[in-house]
């Protein structure tokens, strides 16, 4: 089991097919070792080969990826909350669940324009680094927030981003109650506010995002407080179904 764990752990959101080569030159497992893993694994439906070779993470994952959305409650917190909630053409809804160090994007919802995001369901990414995750971060304790990116930047080896200039935005955000994020993509703006628990943790964030134009500065601050409420609201009922539950 903790072998195939470890095949598992090997793919990336930029590394969604592997060779038995590719995966055992990242897992350190012997070339014979993965390829009877990945057939078990394949006919479990955790795996899938794919026409040209190689392997990738088969349906059964997003089947159980589905149940973990859902026992969280978070997109369907969001989901009533955003109503009032005013987006203009290329501006997309995005809910994104704190994970440790890392956001696992949960819910994307664009309008009839949609533009070119990276953002898709299911994608995880280092959460220093999007405005969902940055967002949630933000809700945390100062030092909690910072143990969870220095430990995700060393498990990863990933470069630490300034710590300073990540303490001052994370202030910054608490203080205003969302945060506006423009270094996760190109060209892209995104405005978060972070959805908490009933037990006043981060449970993750909910963004408005898009192309940078979309957002006028002087838009800004009033988007950012409708963002910031609608968290709000989503907040309350995540705490009420759970209490339920």
């Amino acid at each position: 089991m903790g072998k195939a764990a470890v095949i598992l752990r090997a793919f990336r959101p930029t590394v969604e097919v592997l060779s038995v080569r590719g995966l055992a030159e990242r897992t350190g497992l012997p070339r014979s070792t993965v390829h009877l893993l990945c057939r078990t694994l394949c006919d479990n439906g955790l795996l899938e080969t794919v026409p040209r070779g190689g392997y990738r993470l088969g349906p059964l994952l997003l089947e159980l990826g589905g149940l973990v959305i859902e026992r969280t409650g978070l997109v369907e917190a969001v989901e009533g909350s955003t109503a009032a909630l005013r987006r203009v053409p290329g501006q997309e809804l995005h809910v994104g669940q704190l994970v440790e160090g890392w956001v696992v994007y949960l819910h994307r919802e664009s309008g009839p324009t949609r533009v070119t995001m990276t953002n898709r369901v299911g994608m995880r990414a280092p959460a220093f680094l999007s405005g969902c995750g940055k967002s949630a971060l933000a809700a945390l304790d100062p030092v909690d927030a910072d143990q969870r990116v220095r430990r995700l930047c060393r498990d990863e080896d990933l470069p630490l981003p300034d710590m300073a200039a990540l303490d001052d935005e994370f202030a910054a955000a608490r203080s205003a109650g969302y945060l506006v994020c423009r270094s996760f993509q190109p060209g892209r703006t995104s405005v978060a506010a972070p959805v908490v628990g009933p037990d006043g943790q981060p449970a993750g964030a909910l963004s408005v995002a898009g192309p940078n134009s979309t957002f006028p500065p002087a838009r800004l601050a009033d988007l950012g407080r409708c963002v910031g409420e609608a968290a709000g609201v989503a907040s309350r009922r995540l705490a009420g179904r759970l209490r339920r539950s």
